[in-house]
């Protein structure tokens, strides 16, 4: 199964209108708090999941564990599924802020995720899947320690693969796709002056999968594993002018009582 990065096919462009079309504010379930995780040097507060798309219940993606600074999610249920002509669609929105641990930067983020899918029947082209990882929001709040005035919005991103029955048919066929997402990069082409990096950030990411199928023909697709990995980097926090002011005038009081003894 062919994937790409940083932008989506033809089939992926397709699904996305329908999912922009439908009415959120109507079909949104109810959102599920995994809560706060701590890993070895990144916090990941308030995780949170929604279903965004209709008949799709939360949980999609599944209560996460943690392996060091990987959220390690197990979905059950999250597939897409279309037979004799129907299109279906599933959406998961996951809500989350990272924070970095004494002093760390958070410098990059992996996403990535697996999952196996079929595609059979008597069809053409138009019986196709496709799954797809898009960041639409990174806000950040925080940078080397230093809480920003205003938030910083940085580029979204995105990646997605698909296929097609054109092929012939495909029964258990594996599929994976990452999405790497370069912080400090996004802090530089912003223009914001950096030591480390981030200490605080939030992240909206859509996690989706598709199917169509015609009239004498089935796609399914369904994800088995996704993953968020952080790395970071050590921030030497300069310390605040206010600081060295307050020290300066402490050293000039005690030279001056040094002075006055001396007398």
């Amino acid at each position: 199964m062919s994937t790409t990065t940083h932008y989506f096919t033809k089939t992926a462009c397709v699904f996305t209108l329908i999912l922009v079309a439908l009415p959120f504010s109507a079909i949104r379930a109810a959102p599920i708090n995994y809560g706060d995780f701590v890993g070895s040097s990144v916090m990941y507060l308030d995780v949170t999941e929604t279903a965004n798309t209709p008949d799709d219940t939360t949980p999609l993606l599944s209560n996460p564990g943690l392996i060091g600074n990987m959220l390690d999610f197990n979905p059950r249920g999250f597939a897409a599924s279309a037979g004799g002509g129907s299109t279906d669609l599933t959406d998961a929105q996951l809500n989350f802020t990272l924070s970095g641990l004494s002093g760390s930067a958070i410098t990059d983020i992996l996403f990535s995720e697996a999952g196996d899918y079929n595609l059979f029947g008597s069809g053409t082209a138009i019986t196709s899947l496709f799954h797809a990882l898009s960041i639409s929001s990174v806000v950040v709040l925080e940078v080397d320690g230093v809480t920003m005035e205003s938030p910083i919005f940085l580029p979204g991103a995105s990646a997605s693969g698909s296929d097609n029955l054109s092929g012939g048919n495909e029964l258990g066929s594996l599929w994976n796709l990452s999405l790497d997402y370069d912080v400090n990069a996004g802090l530089t082409s912003a223009g914001v002056l950096f030591d480390a990096g981030a200490t605080r950030l939030d992240i909206v990411l859509d996690n989706t999968l598709g199917a169509i199928s015609e009239f004498s023909s089935l796609a399914m697709i369904a994800k088995k594993d996704f993953r968020i990995d952080v790395a970071t980097q050590v921030s030497a926090v300069p310390i605040p002018a206010s600081i060295l002011l307050f020290g300066s005038g402490l050293l000039g009081l005690a030279g001056m009582a040094r002075r006055k003894s001396a007398n």
